[in-house]
């Protein structure tokens, strides 16, 4: 027969908190992936959708639905300010994300205008192709790049496009006086004779990843509480 042994306060404080920290962990690496699959479902719609759209002001921008929907923008390239966005790897090759904001009306955009290679060591600038200032482009609003751990971003309106470890419109509208900005950018539908390279994808870890981790803080609960049973179950003796 089996008796339970009472844990001391702390051990079993511990144990809950371990479990509570353990649950919770998985339950949010498994909501991150429920929201990748739906990320990725919009991704696909406004990808299928191939009709033509009409040019967006800002205030249908702002009404636009979804991470991702399709757009037609067309305004004004500030090719004076020019935002590079570092460290971008593409098939183990370095480069950068070259973002210009777009003046449309009613307010501004960052348009990602796409990589290009550069300098691994960044001893040299990266070699931008000619930028005219006329846009006319359909493509996808999606979200701006997550912002990194690291900062150290350089200064909006200098002579050198700036190369920066984050792209936020918000803080390139206060620096360069764009105000309003969109919250999301705009990337261009990709072009057989472009410069640019531009295989857009839904950025961050894939929604599979996300469960796989979920799985692994359920089986940290699970086996948590079966040593804590382990540990505290003993066979009580049977007297005759």
């Amino acid at each position: 027969m089996l008796a339970f042994r009472k844990p001391a306060w702390w051990l079993l404080s511990l144990f809950i908190a371990a479990e509570v920290g353990f649950v919770a962990a998985a339950r949010w690496q498994w909501q991150r992936g429920e929201f990748k699959d739906r990320r990725a479902r919009e991704f696909a719609a406004a990808l299928a959708d191939t009709q033509p759209a009409p040019a967006a002001d800002f205030s249908a921008l702002q009404g636009l639905q979804g991470d991702f929907a399709k757009a037609h923008l067309r305004g004004r390239l500030l090719t004076d300010r020019v935002y590079l966005h570092d460290n971008r790897i593409v098939n183990g090759e370095y480069g950068v994300d070259v973002y210009v904001p777009l003046t449309i009306d009613g307010g501004h955009v960052l348009v990602n205008l796409g990589w290009i290679a550069a300098d691994r060591s960044r001893r040299s600038a990266p070699v931008l192709p000619l930028l005219l200032p006329d846009f006319d482009a359909q493509g996808l609003m999606a979200p701006a790049p997550a912002v990194g751990l690291v900062r150290g971003d350089g200064a909006a309106g200098t002579a050198e496009p700036a190369l920066r470890l984050n792209i936020e419109p918000a803080v390139i509208a206060t620096e360069a006086g764009l105000a309003p900005m969109l919250e999301r950018v705009f990337w261009p539908a990709p072009e057989l004779l472009s410069p640019f390279r531009r295989d857009w994808q839904p950025s961050g870890m894939p929604a599979d990843r996300h469960r796989g981790y979920a799985l692994q803080w359920a089986s940290f609960a699970v086996a948590s509480l079966v040593l804590f049973l382990m540990f505290h179950l003993r066979r009580k003796a049977v007297r005759s």
